[in-house]
């Protein structure tokens, strides 16, 4: 079972390496990897890493908005946004993405932020909305393409 812990300055060389696996993996239209640099203006309570023995796993980022009036977020109200959740192949059926996205949405309640949205441009997109629907979900928003 993997350990999730805030993420550290040490931790962005291994996420940099799994947000490279994911774009090769090809999941996610339009995915570019997110580096060192990026990944280190997120270090803090919406950063959070799932670890096995030493090896990073699975990592998750969120940001804090303010609302400018969404369908399901009156305006001016802080929201969460789920930006990037990642989990090596291999331990995607130990739990370690819901282990992760509940302790991002815990850390933001603690902090007084109630709501959270999640957009995707996941080719699996079925499975994503399953998936976030477990964590108290609803979707409210669908755009296609052709």
């Amino acid at each position: 079972m993997a350990t999730i812990r805030r993420a550290t300055e040490q931790d962005l060389k291994s996420v940099e390496g799994l947000s490279e696996r994911w774009v090769s993996e090809g999941l996610t239209h339009g995915l570019a990897v997110t580096t060192e640099a990026v990944l280190r203006g997120y270090l803090g309570d919406y950063f959070w890493v799932a670890a096995l023995d030493s090896a990073i796993v699975g990592y998750i980022i969120g940001s804090v908005r303010e609302s400018e009036g969404l369908a399901v977020i009156e305006q001016g109200e802080a929201y969460l946004e789920v930006d990037e959740v990642y989990v090596l192949p291999e331990h995607r059926s130990m739990n370690a993405g819901h282990g992760l996205v509940d302790r991002l949405l815990q850390a933001s309640e603690e902090n007084g932020v109630r709501r959270a949205v999640v957009y995707s441009a996941s080719k699996q997109w079925q499975r994503m909305v399953g998936f976030y629907e477990k964590h108290g979900f609803r979707m409210w928003f669908v755009q296609m393409y052709r």
